[in-house]
C-alpha cells in the first residue's frame, strides 16, 4: 500500500552549493589574455517522450522536467535563482502547460536553491519529510568548511530557501493526467533521498543517489545503506535510463560502477584499519588503492580525501550525519 502524507506550509527562497572549492583570483598575465568562452550553466537533453534531462556545466546538480497531459513536474533547481530561471525559459520553449510540481531530491544547496523561481511561478514544493527540517538549518554547514564562519548574507541565503511544501515519508504519487510519477524515498547520500521515477519512459532521476564517473560528497553520506540502495536501484530497474545529481546521463552500469566506487573505497579503508593506520597515513595508502581505477574521476583530488576520512569515521562509528525528526 502506497503511503502519502501530505503537510501544507509556504515560504520562499535563494542560492550556492555543497562542498565547493573556493576560486583563486586571475594573475595580471591572465586578467590581459582574450577571456575564454564559459561552458553553458547547463544542457538540455531529451530522454523521452516528454522527459528532459538538465545536465549541469557549472550550475550545481543535474536537474530535469517532466511533461504531462495537463502539467509539468521539474526535479531539483541547482544552485541558483539565475540557472533556475534559465530552466523555466527552457520548459517554456517546450510547452506551456503550468509547472505544477518540483520534487527536491535531497536539501543540499546545490539541487534546492532555486526552488523560489518556480514557486513564484505557481508550483507546490516537493521532497521528503527530514528535507524540510535540514533545508534552512544544515546547509549552513557548506559555509563552514575549514573553520570559516557564515557571513550575515550567507546566513541570509541558507534562512531563505524555499521549504518543501509537500512532505512524504515513504512512497508518492502523482499524476499528471494520465502520466504517472512515482516518488520513493531511499537512503544513503542523506537521510532524506527521493527517486523519481517514470513508468511510461522507465527513467530515473536518482539526484545525489548516483554519480556518473564523478566522485560524490560523503558529508552525510551512510555508504553502507547507500550500496544496499544502489544494488535495489540497479536490480528493480536493469533497463533504465538514470539522471545522475553530478555527471551525464546513465546506464545501470554505470550505476554499477558507481556502487562499486563506494565499496571499493569502503573495503580499502577497513583494510588499513585492519593493519593498524589512521589520519593522513590510512588516507595516503587508500588514496594510492583507489587511483589506478577512480584517478581520473573529476573530484578525486580534492573530494577524494574527504571520502576517506569521513569513510573512516562512519566505520569507526563516530561520523555524525543529520538526524531525523
Amino acid at each position: 500500500m502506497l503511503k502519502r502524507v501530505l503537510i501544507v506550509t509556504v515560504l520562499a527562497g535563494s542560492v550556492l552549493l555543497a562542498q565547493t572549492q573556493p576560486q583563486s583570483q586571475p594573475t595580471q598575465s591572465q586578467a590581459a589574455q582574450p577571456s575564454q568562452p564559459q561552458a553553458p550553466p547547463f544542457t538540455i537533453k531529451q530522454i523521452g517522450q516528454g522527459v528532459y534531462a538538465a545536465i549541469s556545466g557549472r550550475a550545481g546538480g543535474n536537474t530535469g522536467f517532466i511533461i504531462g497531459d495537463n502539467a509539468v513536474l521539474v526535479v531539483d533547481t541547482f544552485i541558483s535563482q539565475a540557472p533556475a530561471r534559465d530552466l523555466l525559459a527552457e520548459i517554456r520553449k517546450v510547452t506551456n502547460l503550468p509547472v505544477k510540481y518540483v520534487v527536491n531530491t535531497h536539501y543540499h544547496l546545490d539541487h534546492v536553491a532555486g526552488n523560489a523561481v518556480f514557486t513564484e511561478a505557481g508550483a507546490t514544493v516537493i521532497a521528503h519529510f527530514n528535507e524540510r527540517a535540514w533545508v534552512r538549518t544544515e546547509n549552513l554547514k557548506f559555509f563552514q568548511q575549514n573553520g570559516a564562519t557564515p557571513t550575515p548574507e550567507q546566513r541570509a541565503q541558507v534562512a531563505n530557501l524555499v521549504e518543501p511544501q509537500i512532505v512524504y515519508d515513504h512512497i508518492l504519487e502523482l499524476n499528471l493526467g494520465s502520466r504517472l510519477v512515482r516518488v520513493a524515498y531511499l537512503s544513503g547520500h542523506t537521510g532524506g533521498d527521493s527517486a523519481v521515477y517514470i513508468p511510461d519512459a522507465n527513467v530515473v532521476f536518482a539526484g545525489d543517489l548516483a554519480w556518473n564517473q564523478r566522485i560524490p560528497n560523503l558529508i552525510d553520506a551512510t555508504t553502507s545503506a547507500w550500496i544496499e540502495t544502489l544494488d535495489r536501484m540497479t536490480t528493480v530497474h536493469p533497463k533504465a535510463t538514470f539522471i545522475p545529481g553530478h555527471g551525464d546521463v546513465a546506464s545501470a552500469q554505470d550505476v554499477k560502477a558507481f556502487r562499486d566506487y563506494l565499496a571499493t573505497l569502503r573495503a580499502s579503508i577497513q583494510k588499513a584499519q585492519t593493519a593498524g593506520q589512521s589520519g593522513d597515513a590510512l588516507t595516503q595508502t587508500v588514496l594510492a588503492d583507489l587511483k589506478p581505477k577512480y584517478g581520473t574521476w573529476p573530484g578525486f583530488e580534492r573530494l577524494g580525501p574527504l571520502n576517506i576520512q569521513q569513510t573512516a569515521a562512519e566505520l569507526q562509528g563516530t561520523k555524525k550525519v543529520p538526524q531525523a525528526e
